[in-house]
């Protein structure tokens, strides 16, 4: 069986999935969907300690050369970064899917 990678979340994604979640919460008030959406990130972050690169490498740049890869939770996309030497997988953002993911990418290199 794999080495398990152990799951980081950078304080920047944290944000990312609490401002998501709340606003869900309060704004369309519907705390349901949000619990939900909540529960959805922590499955999919937490599948990702293993085999963390069945996703592929990104598009946007810079960050596609360097080899961030994302998963689509719902309507946001995790972007996340792993080391096999250190077997770590760092989730970096979780952008809402229709956001301009480039402009996004930019705004956070």
């Amino acid at each position: 069986m794999a080495d398990k990678f152990k799951v980081i979340i950078t304080p920047e994604a944290q944000d990312d999935i609490r401002s998501s979640v709340m606003y869900i919460a309060r704004e369309l008030a519907n705390p349901q969907a949000a619990i939900a959406l909540q529960e959805e990130f922590r499955k999919e972050i937490t599948s990702l300690d293993a085999m963390p690169s069945r996703y592929k490498v990104v598009e946007e740049q810079p960050w596609g050369a360097l080899g961030v890869r994302k998963v689509k939770v719902k309507n946001h996309y995790v972007y996340y970064i792993t080391d096999d030497e250190t077997k770590t997988v760092s989730i970096i953002a979780v952008i809402y899917v229709r956001m301009d993911q480039q402009n996004q990418v930019n705004k956070r290199t």
